[in-house]
């Protein structure tokens, strides 16, 4: 069974702490190898860590991740965006998300999204 690596990007802790409790007990396919509460940290962990996946949360205190993604030429893993504002999706769905997790998260929202998320990764090494 291959192992996904796994960031979580969530201002709020409580969010991050149910979406590692979900991934833990329902994505055992999954590994958590990192997690970031703020913007800056986002980026800083996801080009450290080199994930699989990312969860991200769009709505960053005042700001949203869109910034962050801007920074890389290449995005080279998953998106799953975990929001509490679906109006955002039109706007996130230009960086080919895997999938979108709406709050409060449900545990077999996110194990389709990983799902999802992690056969794409199967078809882009096929490629």
């Amino acid at each position: 069974m291959n192992i996904y690596s796994v960031v979580l990007v969530d201002d709020e802790m409580i969010n991050i702490e149910i979406l590692k409790k979900i991934i833990s007990t329902h994505c055992l396919k999954l590994e958590i190898a990192g997690v970031a509460k703020t913007m800056e940290t986002a980026y800083l962990e996801i080009v450290a860590k080199k994930p699989d996946i990312v969860f991200l949360d769009i709505n960053m205190r005042e700001k949203q991740i869109f910034e962050v993604l801007d920074k890389f030429e290449t995005i080279d893993f998953q998106i799953i965006f975990a929001t509490a504002y679906p109006g955002y999706f039109f706007k996130a769905s230009k960086y080919n998300p895997a999938d979108f997790v709406v709050k409060p998260f449900s545990e077999i929202a996110v194990k389709e999204a990983v799902e999802k998320a992690t056969k794409r990764i199967i078809k882009n090494i096929k490629k």
